[in-house]
């Protein structure tokens, strides 16, 4: 898109910097040319220093930079009209069969953790990451880690009795998860008491998607 011929260059992102500053980068480099240098340059200048070092000396020589050139709207100055942000928070307990199969995990990562550790090696923070993610869906639900896993989960019948709260008040709800499995178990449940929804997963096309 850089090599299209234009007069005047716009950019719009609703998250100018979400992951790094390379997508800054992109977007400058895009709407003002050699603004940020090249590449390599602001790596080296900014991206390195203020990702890993945190430098507010390079922090505000990049945004004195950048400022003239970006204008930046909040929820709070386009969409008045939308109500203030309230959040709520439900504590939860498993169930007795869930407690029991998520302690045995727990004691089985914990020792095998302990046994193979080795500071500072990657494969090991990789491991870590693997036995907290294997806990953290046995919460939702066992059946995310044990297909065989024929009782209950506590969180799960929770977020149901609060959906049917919300839908005997007449409103929507919706349910994210980072277990694409884990609201499939809530579709399933949803769709056996013949309740309507839609369904929007990574895995669909932009087309399936709009439809939804």
């Amino acid at each position: 898109i850089n090599s299209l011929p234009a007069q005047h260059r716009l950019s719009l992102s609703g998250t100018p910097i979400e992951n790094s500053l390379s997508d800054l980068w992109s977007q400058m480099e895009f709407a003002n040319p050699g603004l940020l240098g090249s590449y390599g340059f602001f790596q080296r200048s900014f991206m390195a220093p203020i990702e890993k070092e945190q430098d507010e000396v390079q922090k505000e020589r990049l945004r004195t930079m950048v400022q003239p050139y970006m204008l930046r709207r909040t929820k709070e100055a386009v969409a008045q009209d939308l109500p203030a942000l309230s959040t709520q928070l439900f504590y939860t307990e498993m169930t007795e069969a869930q407690r029991k199969l998520y302690e045995k995990e727990k004691s089985a990562a914990r020792n095998f953790l302990l046994e193979n550790f080795q500071q500072g090696n990657e494969q090991y923070r990789i491991m870590v990451l693997q036995a907290l993610t294997k806990l953290r869906q046995m919460v939702n639900h066992p059946r995310l880690v044990a297909p065989e896993y024929e009782d209950d989960s506590g969180k799960f019948r929770d977020v149901l009795e609060r959906l049917e709260e919300v839908r005997k008040g007449g409103h929507k709800a919706l349910v994210f998860s980072s277990f694409v499995q884990y609201l499939q178990l809530f579709r399933d449940e949803l769709e056996a008491a013949g309740h309507r929804l839609a369904w929007l997963t990574g895995e669909q096309s932009s087309k399936e998607r709009a439809a939804a």
